[in-house]
């Protein structure tokens, strides 16, 4: 039986879209999911005809953020999992950072977990109106990963990026917009159609401007976030070895979740 791609690459003129295609799991990211996004990214990059990227989810929502059945199926040894995990997540988040194409995320419905850090390794945001992101690590037993901590660290502050981690983890539309982690917020009908034209007017300017541009504002970030990733990855597997994290996984699974 022939499963249809979790992720799929489109192409229109002069503008690659990125579509997340699991929606019975939310787009929740197995790796699978995660293989093929990064393949997709490589293969957008590498085409000489594009311009931009767009980045969407198919379905009720963005993205579940990691699929914690896949999880739940490896107890037997799942610091190692979590790690081999990470580490194919984290070639995703820094292909689209390091991509010289801009790349616009379109988000709408649930963006949970790492689905927020997809969205903010990009170099705009459109939301949704209905958009909820749930940020979940915490209450999972985990610890944040793709490099979320970072981005959160790096536009909010320590203070205000431990409360959305620990606390305040779900937050709509309009406030991630009003904190600046998200450039606009429009109806749900409208966030593809303003996200692709945000990719059209990128695929306008000269490319070499734009991509001198997006080094430029991204290169200090970049160098830093690296060896952020390896400190993430470092912590969350020290979480996954704790019984705290296994019982959770497990909760979650069996309520058909994702983080």
């Amino acid at each position: 039986m022939n499963h249809p791609p979790p992720v799929r690459l489109d192409v229109e003129r002069d503008v690659a879209t990125i579509t997340l295609a699991r929606p019975q799991a939310l787009n929740a990211l197995d790796f699978a999911a995660i293989e093929s996004l990064r393949h997709a990214i490589d293969r957008a990059t590498a085409m000489p005809d594009a311009r931009a990227i767009v980045l969407r989810g198919e379905g009720q929502s963005f993205c579940g953020g990691g699929d914690v059945a896949a999880m739940h199926a490896e107890q037997a040894d799942l610091p190692a999992f979590i790690g081999r995990m990470i580490d194919s997540f984290n070639a995703c988040v820094m292909a689209l950072n390091g991509t010289q194409l801009p790349v616009i995320a379109s988000v709408h419905g649930a963006v949970a977990g790492g689905g927020i850090s997809l969205a903010l390794a990009c170099d705009l945001v459109v939301a949704a109106r209905d958009t909820r992101f749930v940020t979940a690590y915490a209450q999972l037993g985990g610890c944040a990963d793709g490099g979320l901590s970072f981005w959160l660290t790096r536009r909010l502050g320590a203070a205000r990026a431990f409360e959305l981690l620990t606390l305040h983890t779900r937050f709509s539309a309009e406030e991630a917009c009003a904190l600046g982690l998200v450039n606009r917020v429009v109806d749900a009908e409208r966030a593809d159609e303003e996200a692709l034209a945000w990719a059209r007017q990128f695929a306008a300017l000269p490319r070499q401007s734009a991509a001198e541009l997006k080094q430029l504002t991204a290169v200090q970030a970049r160098d830093d976030l690296r060896a952020h990733l390896a400190r993430e990855k470092a912590a969350f597997v020290r979480c996954a070895a704790t019984e705290d994290f296994s019982r959770r996984v497990a909760a979650f699974a069996s309520r058909g979740s994702a983080a």
